[in-house]
């Protein structure tokens, strides 16, 4: 069990040149006095050049969120900069938000709108023979941010070690810096519509994988992984469906010819296999004002040999409960994800209470559970208490 106590400040702007044209702007600071959440100075050699945060010496980081400017029409917008553009509507797990890369140095456990990489891109928003038009062109080939061994929440179940066993020594990981060419870049259209109570919509999206590879190398004379990244594609739709105090929603991604690792007792390698990702879910209003939020999640790997480094299927379902008191000063948050695939779990608490119009502060608790090999059970020593006062400005 830990307890920790951490200073993050995000000061934000918006400035409006017309009633067609404006800027945003924000900036993330974190300050983790205890040094515990990412022992020394944070790396971050899995970010391009254009967007790695900025360090503060072994206390933490500084990062630009946000910076676009936009500009809108009566049939739509344009936003160029540095931004996020969410394609996806599960909560708490993805399937067709595919853009922008993710931090998992909180594991999961901050929102996605916090925990998501803003990527330099331009994102165009337009409505055309009644279908909502979304293109988004990315030229920041970014990947996801893990965390280094020693973090708090360092993955160490076999699928993110190259399969690893916990404990098993591992090679020094060396990232390879991307090439930033015109190759790298990644490219997206999404098209959806109303029908009645029915949303529907398609994606298409190509571009570099942000989950790494690994591959044996040699530097200085030594052997090391090399930690490189691949092209995906991915196709997907997704379904938005009201009843009453009720919404359904499904979404579906096949990523065809993928690139995953394999593993033998004396090689890692490769191999390209197709994945089927899919989930559906349900917010109700329920009894008492409680908003429930239920979701199953099921990702499998097609002829997937036994050396693959993951499970050939994923199966997650997730309970979400939130309720406010008090004219909403008071928020309780109740989480739970349970894995069916590795029998392991974690269940997330939660009080916030709003101080001010401004200021809030927030009490929160995490315990993990399940075997060293699964998704939550890597983390089963990583319970934790957490304290947070937030203040916009």
């Amino acid at each position: 069990m830990c307890i920790r106590d951490r200073l993050e400040i995000a000061p934000s702007v918006d400035v409006n040149f017309s009633e067609t044209s404006s800027l945003a702007a924000s900036v993330r600071i974190r300050i983790d006095a205890q040094d515990q959440l990412e022992p020394g100075r944070p790396a971050f050699d899995t970010y391009s050049s254009a967007s790695s945060p900025l360090e503060l010496g072994t206390a933490g980081a500084a990062e630009i969120r946000d910076l676009y400017v936009e500009f809108r029409s009566e049939h739509g917008l344009t936003r160029l900069g540095k931004q996020q553009i969410v394609w996806g509507r599960m909560d708490g797990i993805k399937v067709l938000d595919l853009v922008n890369p993710q931090d998992f140095r909180e594991f999961i456990l901050d929102d996605f709108a916090d925990s998501r990489i803003s990527l330099w891109s331009a994102y165009l928003d337009y409505t055309i023979g009644g279908w909502r038009t979304e293109v988004a062109l990315v030229p920041d080939s970014t990947g996801h941010a893990i965390p280094e061994d020693g973090a708090w929440f360092a993955l160490t179940a076999p699928r993110f070690r190259y399969g690893a066993e916990p404990g098993q020594p591992g090679l020094p990981v060396v990232t390879l810096e991307p090439g930033h060419s015109f190759g790298e870049a990644a490219a997206g259209v999404r098209l959806s519509r109303q029908f009645g109570s029915f949303e529907v919509s398609g994606v298409a999206y190509s571009g570099m994988d942000p989950e790494p590879l690994g591959r044996i190398g040699v530097h200085s004379g030594e052997a090391i992984v090399e930690r490189y990244y691949e092209r995906r594609d991915a196709f997907g739709f997704s379904i938005d469906m009201g009843l009453g105090p009720a919404v359904l929603r499904a979404e579906y991604a096949y990523q065809p010819e993928r690139v995953f690792n394999t593993r033998s007792p004396d090689q890692l390698s490769t191999t390209e296999l197709d994945q089927h990702r899919g989930a559906i879910g349900i917010d109700i209003d329920g009894p008492l004002g409680v908003f429930v939020n239920l979701q199953y999640l099921a990702d499998s790997i097609s002829d997937a040999p036994a050396e693959l480094v993951r499970s050939e299927t994923d199966r997650i379902g997730t309970l979400f409960l939130r309720k406010t008191f008090a004219y909403d000063a008071i928020a309780f948050e109740a989480r739970w994800y349970h894995s069916f695939t590795d029998e392991d779990r974690l269940a997330s608490l939660s009080v916030e209470y709003a101080i001010s119009d401004n200021t809030s502060v927030e009490l929160a608790a995490h315990a993990f559970g399940g075997s060293a090999d699964g998704l939550f059970g890597q983390f089963a020593e990583r319970d934790r208490i957490t304290l947070s006062l937030g203040h916009p400005f």
